[in-house]
């Protein structure tokens, strides 16, 4: 004999198993969901991680077209004056050189843009680590900050902790700052005594806020030796006159007529460049200053060192890169270093 299920239990069953099913279908939508967008976002990483390495070749294309195109400024087989000159006139435009790569509407199109500048053009302070004329070069950068505008005191002491930060011993020069400021900071550190690898260590010393640095960063740099740079007097942007006022200053502190006198030299420059750095002590300007050759062997009409910002941008990336090269006779252009830029 058959027993039949009540009619109402069997309707209970059949709601369970509805129940079930939107249930199952709920849950498997939310993986499906969850794996599209896992796949979703491992194509989105796949095509970043594409791009990157793309830009980098591009990167590396630029830093090889700028080599070769440094090399023809001392290439035997030229005119090395003339390649001089348009190196002048490429860092004086202050504009990058671009060169287009891809279609329009092509996914990989974009450009290559590399800016030049000289890199020489800086107050090196590294060279303040020199204990035989550090007296001397404090004396300069304090003389240059002067020039932009920080009052004599603040001048001096910019300079002194400066050279604390780069010189090898602990004891601190007048108005400086050593271990015994950096340790009673919060966090506390302690001074480099050695050689700053990048201008940037000037934001970590005594008293250097960011908007100090900013006034100061455009006419300061570190160079990876003690040297002074030998400013170009052919690279020379006009704002950049306190580079060279230093050099006809004859007292301490800011004097007008060294300040005309740098911006004339500057502003009287022929286009294709001044020929010998006697050309410029010659000038009238210059002659009435009475230097009797005073400064001449700290500037030169050509570079050895260049610093190069490569830009590439591609879709909607952009990348940047600084790099150095020296130039150097036979050797040609060499890589000193490169790094990412933001």
């Amino acid at each position: 004999m058959t027993v039949r299920k009540p009619m109402k239990s069997r309707k209970n069953e059949r709601g369970a198993v509805l129940l079930t099913t939107l249930l199952l279908m709920t849950v498997m939508a939310g993986l499906a969901v969850a794996i599209m967008d896992d796949i979703r976002f491992s194509v989105n990483r796949a095509v970043g991680v594409q791009n990157a390495a793309q830009a980098d070749w591009y990167m590396r294309g630029g830093e090889a077209f700028a080599e070769n195109w440094l090399n023809s400024l001392n290439s035997p087989n030229s005119n090395v004056a003339d390649n001089q000159a348009g190196f002048a006139q490429i860092v004086l435009a202050q504009q990058p050189i671009v060169f287009p790569f891809g279609e329009g509407q092509d996914v990989d199109s974009g450009d290559l843009g590399i800016v030049v500048s000289d890199g020489r053009n800086c107050f090196n302070v590294n060279q303040l680590a020199n204990s035989k004329t550090n007296k001397i070069t404090r004396g300069l950068l304090a003389d240059l900050l002067t020039f932009l505008q920080f009052d004599t005191l603040q001048a001096e002491s910019f300079a002194a902790s400066i050279q604390d930060w780069v010189d090898g011993d602990i004891i601190p020069e007048q108005g400086g700052a050593e271990d015994l400021t950096y340790t009673a900071k919060n966090p506390p550190y302690h001074a480099a005594n050695t050689l700053m690898m990048d201008i940037t260590e000037l934001r970590a010393i005594e008293g250097i806020t960011e908007d100090i640095y900013v006034r100061m960063q455009p006419f300061l740099c570190a160079s990876a030796d003690m040297k002074a740079n030998k400013i170009n007097l052919n690279t020379l942007h006009p704002e950049q006159w306190p580079l060279l006022a230093i050099l006809f200053d004859r007292d301490e502190g800011e004097d007008d007529e060294e300040v005309q006198v740098a911006k004339a030299v500057i502003a009287q420059r022929p286009l294709a460049g001044y020929e010998t750095v006697g050309a410029v002590w010659a000038l009238p300007v210059v002659a009435d200053l009475e230097l009797r050759g005073a400064g001449q062997d700290m500037t030169d009409v050509k570079t050895d060192l260049v610093n190069l910002e490569i830009i590439v941008r591609r879709g909607e990336q952009t990348r940047r890169q600084q790099a150095s090269f020296s130039l150097s006779g036979e050797a040609g252009a060499r890589l000193l270093s490169r790094r990412g830029a933001y």
